[in-house]
């Protein structure tokens, strides 16, 4: 066996056998049987009620990548059938997470007959009832936390209400499921709109996820979907081109739009008027280089970077705390909370909170809960409403929470190379087990620099750019100045393709050195 393989299998835990069935080729044949899902039989048998009768259907989706892209996949595959439908992308500042009693109430006086949830609905009990009270018919597929009832739907789509193994999958691999009852078989391009959202959402990369993210990125590389290509201004595609350009430009419109804009999405996913897709692509790109420039860590007072952590208040958008409150983790290396006023309230404060290894966000929101109205979220990300009054004495118990558990550098596991081991030839056989993302990481690799002096930089010297004679290059930005007056050194990385010119380069990307 080769020498590399043979490190690369001893670093994942992996039997040669393993290899082989994860580089296998994949079809739509290896995708879960629907009818693994419960009511999928009932949930369809209502969706052609509805096509049979040409009733007015309502889609309603949410404000993010997978529940636009969801409610996308399933107006197109009504659309297949010849029938239209109506759909709806909410504002998360006027109408917020999951259909509300409000929308339904506009929805009754439509004279709207069905209406189907996707990426929502498993929570919304008392807008689901009043639905169903008033004559509407309910479908709802969802891949959120079910509590201990479920709403009062005609039927209900859900990854851990089937017989399949219990990981999580997104909206839009359920709007998939669904398409595949309304057309009778699973449309490409269908695939690849639910492979984009599953990276997108950060489902877990393993078992059905991982074939669909495969199918999808054979899928738009062979047929160069317009929309897609557009979007991501290239015509190469693999699973950073779906989560680091395409899955931001359509999250930018859901962050920025205050108003209901986001919809402009469904369309641009689902016509096949060119004009159209360069005019709401335009429109796009302004939107993302609009959230770029408020995502951006702003400069701090010397008393705010004194503190352990970062609180404070901003005048940007609630769509856009998350990401700031993330660029000032990356940036300081210290948990943060970006607030806002509220744009229901004036009184109260809502906030976004990040952090990382060794501070749990969750924990701090349960020691601070008397100064906190709502709250949820994750170990290292979260998102809370407080009072406006509250804010000092909020921000000075943070930081004694920050102070007392500060961040650590988390341990990385990689394995090491030499400088003839960085080539193609085991790129390739590195890129035989992708995609590669959440809970399946793309292997890191390190490697010793006896003579750091003889790596090249960019003109600047800010960077390193140090071809190999493999034909792979060495990329470490911002780490020309570092290495410059090291005697011996260790890079750390990973293999990174790209296309330049219509020709593919390889690349160790270079994420620290020591």
């Amino acid at each position: 066996m080769d020498s590399f393989l043979l490190k690369l299998l001893n670093y994942l835990e992996l039997t040669p056998e393993d290899y082989d069935k994860l580089r296998a080729p994949v079809t739509v044949g290896d995708l879960p049987d629907v009818s693994a899902f419960s009511s999928y039989f009932d949930f369809i048998a209502r969706v052609e009620v509805a096509i049979t009768r040409d009733e007015e259907v309502l889609i309603y989706g949410d404000y993010d990548a997978d529940g636009i892209l969801a409610t996308s996949i399933l107006k197109y595959a009504f659309m297949k059938r010849g029938k239209k439908v109506s759909t709806m992308i909410p504002s998360r500042y006027k109408d917020g997470y999951g259909i509300n009693r409000k929308i339904v109430e506009k929805l009754i006086k439509r004279d709207i007959h069905l209406i189907i949830t996707v990426d929502n609905g498993v929570s919304q009990h008392e807008a689901i009832a009043l639905a169903r009270a008033n004559g509407i018919d309910v479908l709802v597929s969802d891949h959120h936390e079910i509590g201990a009832t479920r709403p009062n739907a005609n039927a209900i789509l859900h990854p851990l209400l089937s017989t399949l193994p219990s990981i999580n999958s997104c909206g839009a691999y359920m709007a998939l499921v669904i398409s595949y009852g309304i057309l009778g078989y699973y449309d490409d391009y269908l695939v690849t709109l639910a492979a984009i959202a599953t990276i997108a959402d950060m489902m877990p990369l393993v078992g059905r996820n991982r074939t669909l993210v495969r199918l999808g990125i054979e899928n738009v590389n062979q047929k160069q979907y317009f929309p897609l290509v557009r979007l991501s201004d290239g015509n190469y595609f693999d699973e950073n081109t779906f989560g680091m350009r395409i899955a931001p430009r359509i999250n930018a419109l859901g962050r920025l739009s205050q108003n209901y804009e986001a919809n402009i999405l469904v369309e641009y996913f689902t016509t096949d008027d060119p004009k159209r897709i360069y005019e709401i692509a335009a429109y796009v790109e302004r939107v993302y280089e609009e959230r770029k420039k408020m995502s951006k860590a702003s400069d701090l007072t010397p008393e705010e970077m004194e503190h352990p952590a970062i609180v404070l208040i901003s005048d940007e958008l609630e769509g856009v705390l998350g990401l700031l409150a993330q660029s000032y983790v990356q940036t300081f290396n210290k948990p943060s909370i970006v607030f806002t006023e509220s744009s229901e309230n004036p009184t109260l404060l809502k906030g976004s909170a990040r952090s990382s290894h060794g501070f749990n966000v969750v924990e701090a929101f349960a020691a601070l809960k008397p100064l906190i109205i709502a709250s949820g979220g994750h170990p290292e990300a979260g998102g809370l409403t407080i009072k406006r009054d509250d804010f000092s004495a909020f921000k000075h118990a943070f930081n004694g929470l920050a102070e007392a558990n500060p961040l650590v550098a988390k341990e990385e596991k990689y394995f090491e190379v030499t400088f003839d081991e960085i080539n193609v030839k085991n790129y390739e056989i590195i890129n035989e087990l992708a995609p590669f993302g959440f809970k399946w990481p793309s292997p890191k690799l390190s490697v010793l620099v006896n003579n750091p002096g003889i790596l090249k930089t960019s003109r600047d010297g800010k960077h390193i750019i140090s071809p190999l004679e493999s034909g792979v290059k060495l990329v470490g930005f911002s780490l020309g100045e570092e290495i410059k007056n090291l005697k011996i050194c260790t890079l750390y990385g990973h293999f990174s393709k790209s296309i330049f010119n219509g020709k593919p380069n390889i690349d160790f990307r270079i994420s620290i050195l020591k």
